[in-house]
């Protein structure tokens, strides 16, 4: 059992992300296809992604074969959508790094040997990595990323309206089944049952927690960055039909503009379409118009910033084109 132990301090600094994770996912990715079960939503994607594999891909899968275990560096503190600039940041893990996390394990015989020479920063096995993680997401998170995103911002959007509504208390209690939520006075813990069976105690003292939805996250797994606030990620509720590409969305709309429009569902800025989609802001406005001239989308400005949401019309043809 993992336990955070929160002040009221940190219940007022909790903060839920707007978008998902791109290495969180790509991960999690990894890790499910060596589990011998998936959840029935997740077995075609599976098989899919098995039959895609290729050697280029396994500097990247040696380190996801652990269960119970994912080394941190290859989901850096920043958590971002934009698959470039997180492999930019793994990129530059210092050696240290790399020497602390992967050493033990390809000593203990939990990794496989050829880890070593990344243990070691090995600037071929550096790249190596790399080139393994861009062909992993190729196949394993790309052509699904407008259905993750779409999944993620409902389900974040239900949390809102449940802050909106009722306040923390209950978004934290029904936040995910895999989490338990319990307060007395002003003591407060979240908790959640972890993989290697040990009981942790963890408190943010005062830093807060940035909570981060996934689709493929198994189960809750924290993050603990001294320098900033407590990452706890969180698988968001399960779906019942398949994951598949939205191809039939993307045929009418378009791959971006179809991605625009399933990112919108929580009201964001232009500026924040064009972080969570890793395309310029020009490109996020142009499109976000054409989707309200269109109307699938309203737009409205709050003080500096222009934010967008879906029209009746627009979430119905959201849910139509994922088979929702």
């Amino acid at each position: 059992m993992v336990t955070l132990r929160l002040t009221a301090t940190d219940l007022g600094r909790i903060v839920l992300r707007s978008a998902p994770a791109v290495l969180l996912e790509l991960g999690a990715a990894g890790q499910r296809l060596l589990r011998p079960t998936v959840p029935e939503h997740l077995a075609a994607w599976r098989a899919r992604c098995r039959a895609a594999l290729r050697p280029v891909m396994r500097p990247y899968l040696d380190l996801c074969r652990r269960p119970d275990w994912f080394p941190d560096f290859l989901t850096p503190p920043r958590l971002g959508s934009d698959l470039e600039g997180a492999l930019a940041e793994v990129d530059a893990t210092p050696a240290e790094v790399l020497a602390a996390e992967l050493r033990p394990a390809v000593e203990a015989g939990h990794l496989p040997p050829r880890v070593a020479p990344l243990a070691a920063a090995d600037p071929a096995a550096r790249r190596r990595l790399r080139d393994a993680m861009v062909a992993f997401h190729a196949v394993a998170v790309a052509p699904y990323w407008t259905e993750i995103v779409a999944a993620v911002h409902a389900d974040r959007a239900v949390r809102g309206r449940a802050m909106v509504d009722a306040g923390i208390d209950r978004v934290l209690r029904e936040l995910s089944p895999h989490l338990h939520f319990a307060s007395a006075g002003q003591r407060y813990e979240l908790s959640y049952e972890c993989a290697f069976g040990a009981d942790v105690v963890l408190s943010p003292a005062g830093r807060g927690v940035t909570l981060v939805p996934s689709y493929l996250v198994p189960q809750p797994a924290v993050r603990d960055d001294p320098a900033g606030p407590m990452v706890l990620a969180y698988p968001i509720r399960p779906t019942r039909r398949e994951l598949t590409t939205g191809q039939p969305l993307a045929d009418l709309l378009g791959r971006t503009r179809a991605a625009v429009l399933g990112a919108v569902a929580d009201g964001p800025s232009t500026s924040e379409l064009a972080r969570r989609l890793g395309i310029s802001v020009a490109s996020a406005s142009q499109h976000a118009a054409t989707l309200r001239h269109a109307g699938l989308i309203d737009t409205h400005r709050a003080g500096p910033s222009v934010l967008h949401t879906l029209t009746p019309l627009g979430g119905d043809l959201l849910r139509a084109g994922s088979g929702r």
